[in-house]
């Protein structure tokens, strides 16, 4: 039976997210095959050992490195800056361990949204049009908004989970906006609205290195949401749903499959990734981000696409841990990004 550890919590504003994620990861593991053990970082990035994830929030002073000892894969539950950027993913390298997901290079790419959109723009991915400020030039914002026409988005460029995102209707609310971005990282993006259903592409790679995607799924957002926030995204208040198989043409869905297999390869991922469009009315296809590790929470995207072609939950979990291991034995690939991906194969695509 392998030992696997569940890490979790972490120093950023995505704390409580990866803390639901892993209790599901824990619950729903096959106690068969795997035994669960817990790895909290707490909000000040102190490392604990602890019975229960509900147990990390009452810890006082952690370690500043993890106890691995006896640890066999690694299960990285962990969302935004100091978890899924790529930092605790190169922590695990040093230690040698066998970890689920994507590497240091691909998980660094994917948190950075901007360098995102530059390197999946010249493989022919189109991409929100999209404008940045920093703390230096944050009085090129107003003229940056105008540009674009209002509404746009602004938010942080290494974020997620719609944390210091806002919704900006005119010239006068964009300052605010930027600062909150600004309190969540060096760099605040602003984005062109973009009209059309959000729509999400699981893909999960086989022990082969073939990739498979899961049925689709379109977020319907109530009258509550102005946008697919925070709220929507993790409470049952939030008036979202999700729409699984989404109700799509079949033309669109597979060039959305297409086009989301294309960015998994360019940017060198692994094991997983969840990556999210905006389809629009006339069959227009715009990428928003690519997820390195979605969430896995009891309401999350991922594991819903995934049990309605028939794999379920626990199902879902050991085929990532197993693809893990071999990866570690040396499969985990380094991707030419400077090279066009390949698409999908005759294979890739089925469960």
């Amino acid at each position: 039976m392998k030992r696997i550890g569940i890490i979790f919590g972490g120093a950023n504003n995505e704390h409580e997210v990866s803390c639901n994620s892993a209790r599901s990861v824990a619950s729903h593991l096959d106690l068969l095959r795997f035994e669960p053990v817990l790895i909290g970082i707490d909000r000040r990035g102190g490392w604990h050992r602890v019975d229960s994830v509900d147990a990390l929030a009452d810890v006082t002073e952690g370690s500043r490195f993890p106890d691995l000892d006896g640890i066999d894969v690694a299960f990285p539950a962990l969302h935004g800056r100091f978890g899924e950027d790529g930092t605790v993913q190169g922590l695990l390298e040093l230690a040698r361990l066998p970890y689920v997901g994507c590497g240091v290079l691909s998980s660094a790419l994917a948190m950075d949204k901007l360098l995102t959109q530059r390197l999946l723009e010249l493989v022919g991915i189109p991409t929100i049009p999209t404008s940045a400020v920093i703390a230096a030039t944050v009085g090129d914002a107003v003229m940056l908004a105008d540009a674009l026409g209002y509404p746009i988005f602004v938010k942080p460029n290494r974020s997620g989970s719609s944390v210091g995102a806002s919704r900006v209707e005119s010239a006068e609310a964009v300052a605010d906006a930027i600062a909150l971005a600004l309190q969540h990282d060096s760099t605040a993006l602003l984005q062109e609205t973009i009209v059309g259903d959000e729509v999400a592409i699981g893909v999960l790679q086989h022990l082969d290195g073939s990739l498979a995607v899961g049925a689709p799924l379109r977020i319907v957002t109530g009258d509550t949401a102005i946008f697919f926030d925070y709220t929507a995204k993790y409470t049952a208040e939030g008036g979202a749903t999700l729409e699984v198989p989404a109700q799509i043409p079949d033309a669109a869905q597979a060039r959305l499959v297409e086009l989301a297999t294309l960015a998994f390869r360019t940017l060198g991922c692994e094991g997983l990734a969840r990556v999210d469009f905006f389809l629009g009315a006339d069959g227009t296809i715009t990428l928003n981000e690519v997820n390195t590790l979605p969430g896995l929470t009891a309401l999350s995207q991922y594991p819903r696409m995934w049990q309605a072609v028939g794999v379920s939950y626990t199902e879902l979990l050991s085929r990532l841990i197993d693809r893990a291991v071999i990866a570690f034995s040396g499969e985990r690939s380094v991707v030419a990004i400077a090279a066009s991906a390949p698409g999908v194969s005759a294979r890739e695509g089925s469960i």
